[in-house]
């Protein structure tokens, strides 16, 4: 387990003492498994999956499967995909929008009647997706 504890730092690109202080443990407890004086507590195992969410529980334990949880294995590709058919989306629409409309877009402070601004179109949201910190995500769908 501590070789994936070292694979884990080194993926992340984080130095002992800044994976301690992003799981909020002492830097000496991570010292001491990175120098196999002693083996990881339940306590420390719970809070790298608790602070990395991204992270296989079944890896880290058992060393079996891939390091990163299936939804987020795919991610980066996606990402990539949904930046550039946003952009797409936006180069189309900054160039449809008068300058009245600008106006509006760019003042926030206007009450607007829906609690998110949608375009007088026949188009519908499909689906929003968030992005977390963590790497993870959510997908919601209106009803």
């Amino acid at each position: 387990m501590v070789e994936r504890i070292r694979h884990l730092m080194e993926y992340k690109s984080l130095t002992a003492s800044q994976f301690a202080d992003g799981m909020e443990v002492p830097r000496a407890v991570i010292s001491h498994i990175l120098s196999e004086r002693n083996k990881p507590s339940l306590d420390v195992v719970l809070k790298i999956i608790s602070t990395y969410r991204d992270i296989s529980l079944k890896w880290l334990l058992l060393g079996e499967g891939n390091m990163l949880n299936d939804l987020v294995t795919n991610m980066p590709e996606n990402v990539a995909e949904l930046d550039k058919n946003y952009e797409v989306q936006r180069a189309s629409t900054v160039a449809n929008v008068s300058p009245k409309q600008e106006d509006k877009v760019q003042n926030p402070k206007e009450e607007s009647s829906s609690a998110f601004p949608v375009a007088a179109t026949n188009k519908a949201i499909e689906r929003v997706m968030i992005f977390y910190t963590d790497h993870t995500f959510s997908s919601y769908t209106p009803e």
